[in-house]
């Protein structure tokens, strides 16, 4: 599989690396007061949405292709479910402290739907490019 090759062989730059630099935006975009935030035009649902579905899948791309924690590269979407779900909890308390900002339950909630989307999207992702480097072994044998 060429794509997994290259996350192994590039693994900082293509796994590590588009986490930390998106976590770090996403904690600053968390941490300005609301009269410094940015106008998207969209609902803030759908921003907590969109923001925690691209950290949920980085964080299982993340746990899938590194080596240290076995049971993480095990179950890489159940556990990036559980720390985004964390994370995003412990983001909405730290909001509570920012000016104009607000804790809110339905924000965190909309934090782990983007995040369960995102672990569904990728288990399936990863489930088909398996099936499909089974196949291509199977017919290369045959």
């Amino acid at each position: 599989m060429i794509l997994y090759n290259f996350f192994q062989r590039y693994k900082f730059i293509s796994v590590y690396f588009p986490l930390i630099i998106y976590w770090l935006i996403l904690f600053s975009a968390t941490t300005l007061p609301t009269q410094h935030m940015p106008k998207t035009g969209i609902s803030d649902k759908i921003e907590h949405f969109l923001g925690y579905f691209l950290l949920a899948f980085l964080l299982c791309n993340t746990l899938y292709f590194q080596d240290k924690k076995v049971n993480m590269k095990k179950f890489p979407v159940t556990w990036a479910l559980f720390i985004a779900a964390f994370y995003g909890m412990v983001d909405e308390l730290h909001q509570y402290f920012i000016p104009g900002r607000i804790c809110d339950i339905n924000d965190w909630i909309a934090d782990i739907t983007g995040a369960v989307i995102a672990g569904l999207l990728y288990f399936f992702l990863k489930m088909y490019f398996q099936e499909v480097q089974k196949r291509r072994n199977i017919s290369l044998t045959n």
